[in-house]
């Protein structure tokens, strides 16, 4: 028999630890499946050995493998060998309660849970493990339980929800109207962004090397960009981004789509994922489930066909909040990386830089770039008041330095520096480009900013201040362990920050360390990567046969049927 011993969660990450004190041996060959009453499997369970007789099963709750979350239903916990009997997960009663290990997954700004709850069979001679998984959306009756809506409330709540109907039935229609003669029209590849009005980083280097190589005689390219989240736009606007859409084969997105949420795109369209952010702390998507903000069961990040990251051992970080598999994410580098890392571009950078700012010349560069802090970009800030400015300052008169503060772009307007500090203390707020900053700064302070990874390939130190480290970590939540994943010094006060300054004590070996796994390319030519892998369809062997791989193995582990649990009768 195989017991539940105990059980635990990372994110949405369930780990269960089950143990047999027979057939020892078997216990390491078995394969762990969820599965409905029916006899139906949901998803297959991954397992690492821990000894001799026990292993530990992991279960990703928003991903069965299909980019789905597990649907709602009971389930029980079985495991079978090729061809042999299935065996029941059983709860001996080693602990006092199953009902501490439920977990609660508040979404869509509180509007819907999804909840994982654990019980026996009260029915069974065993107590065989349940596991009931159910997705609960807020009622929107007439009534609740402790007032009668009014008509003009009802009234209102009708025509809203008549609105949003018709507004998403209207973008279907455009875009199977339009995609209907698709086939009239040459092959289109379109860039894509509702977050900003400009082309970032990494799709600006994509597009011009497409433009460069020639894409443009085989293809008809096209950019779609609005900021939908500063501007508002007319239903108008709307319908041409969705006619953009329509026409489109291949679409390369930098962040999220809201129209992807609910529009089904073909088949044959192919979305790619290139993300601004790279692989920081900070919890996005599936990442930060539960949390104020966090995405839906299904959404807009689910429709990459394919996401990238500079390394394959670093592909969790983005497969994980995009809900997609691991396999999809491919590791071509970040196009943005191909300027940031031409030997030309850097010398012609820094030439400018230091005739723009001739005061940053000769003297040592220290850039100070932390994340925002609050909910979005309407509510975005940094407590400057944490900032000891005067003590600052007279470091950088010791040291000749100067400071240049860059904050994140939806902390709005510029840093606010008294005169007196004005010769050495600069506002770099306005100036576009983070990374050409990389190149004349000699030590960065950041804090859970994702700009960590292109600095690093700068071989230069950076420090950490973390002042608000454990309640960032609950509030806003990270996707890895911070202090075990910083490549330099955390310091969780200001005093602490400037001693470590004075005393150059950055932990730089961390640095050295982390580079290999986080870059398999140190080049420039991720995006040639991206055009021939992604956007061409050629695909090395070694990435294509693992996602095939991964697909067989879920469609192998969906065809089983078990019998029925004698309470589904």
């Amino acid at each position: 028999m195989i017991y539940l011993k105990d059980a635990s969660w990372e994110r949405i990450h369930l780990n269960l630890i089950v143990s047999t004190d027979k057939e020892a041996e078997r216990i390491r060959s078995l394969r762990f499946y969820l599965v409905a009453l029916s006899g139906r499997v949901e998803a297959e369970f991954r397992n690492t050995v821990v000894d001799e007789n026990t292993v530990r099963l992991s279960l990703n709750v928003t991903n069965n493998g299909l980019n789905r979350c597990i649907e709602s239903g009971t389930y029980r916990v079985l495991a079978a060998d090729e061809g042999g009997e299935p065996t029941a997960v059983l709860f001996d009663g080693s602990f006092e309660t199953l009902s501490r290990y439920g977990r609660s997954f508040v979404y869509g700004a509180g509007n819907g849970v999804y909840t994982v709850s654990f019980m026996t069979d009260e029915f069974s001679d065993l107590p065989e493990l349940r596991m009931i998984f159910l997705d609960a959306k807020k009622s929107d009756g007439k009534e609740d339980l402790y007032r009668k809506r009014s008509f003009s409330d009802r009234l209102k709540r009708f025509v809203k929800r008549s609105a949003d109907a018709a507004n998403v039935w209207f973008q279907k229609a455009i875009y199977s109207c339009i995609r209907a003669f698709r086939f009239l029209r040459k092959p289109r590849i379109l860039f894509l962004d509702e977050k900003r009005d400009v082309l970032a980083p990494s799709m600006s280097a994509l597009y011009d090397r497409m433009i460069g190589r020639g894409l443009d005689k085989r293809y008809v390219i096209k950019c779609s960009l609005r900021n939908t989240e500063s501007n508002s736009y007319s239903k108008l606007s709307t319908a041409a981004v969705i006619a953009r859409i329509a026409k489109a084969d291949i679409i390369i997105v930098d962040d999220y789509v809201p129209a992807f949420n609910t529009l089904r795109l073909a088949d044959s369209v192919k979305v790619i994922q290139l993300w601004h952010a790279g692989a920081g702390f900070k919890g996005v998507g599936y990442s930060r489930w539960g949390h104020f903000g966090c995405p839906a069961p299904f959404c807009a990040h689910r429709r990459s066909d394919y996401a990238i990251s500079d390394s394959k051992a670093i592909r969790h970080f983005f497969s994980e909040p995009f809900g997609i598999m691991e396999e999809q994410v491919i590791p071509t580098g970040m196009p943005r990386m191909d300027p940031y890392l031409d030997g030309e571009n850097r010398r012609r950078v820094e030439q400018e830089l230091y005739e723009r700012y001739p005061a940053f010349k000769g003297r040592r560069v220290i850039l100070f770039a932390p994340t925002y802090r609050g909910r979005n970009r309407k509510t975005a800030y940094y407590p400057y008041e944490l900032i000891d400015f005067e003590s600052l300052y007279r470091y950088c008169e010791d040291t000749d330095s100067v400071v240049l503060f860059k904050m994140h772009p939806w902390v709005p307007g510029e840093v606010e520096i008294e005169a007196r500090f004005r010769d050495r203390f600069f506002s770099m707020n306005a100036y576009p480009n983070i990374n050409e900053l990389f190149y004349i700064t000699d030590l960065l302070i950041t804090d859970y900013s994702s700009c960590i990874y292109e600095f690093m390939l700068m071989k230069k130190p950076m420090l950490f201040f973390a002042y608000d480290h454990d309640r960032y970590a609950v509030s806003r939540g990270f996707h890895r362990d911070y202090a075990s994943n910083v490549p330099g010094k955390i310091c969780l006060t200001f005093d602490e920050l400037l001693r470590a300054m004075r005393e150059e004590d950055y932990e730089f070996d961390k640095v050295e360390r982390m580079l290999p796994l986080y870059f398999d390319h140190v080049d420039t030519g991720s995006c040639d990567r991206v055009i021939d892998w992604l956007v061409l369809g050629n695909l090395p062997e070694e990435y294509s046969a693992a996602l095939q791989a991964r697909r067989d193995e879920v469609d192998r582990a969906r065809t089983l049927r078990f019998p029925p649990a004698s309470s589904a009768d």
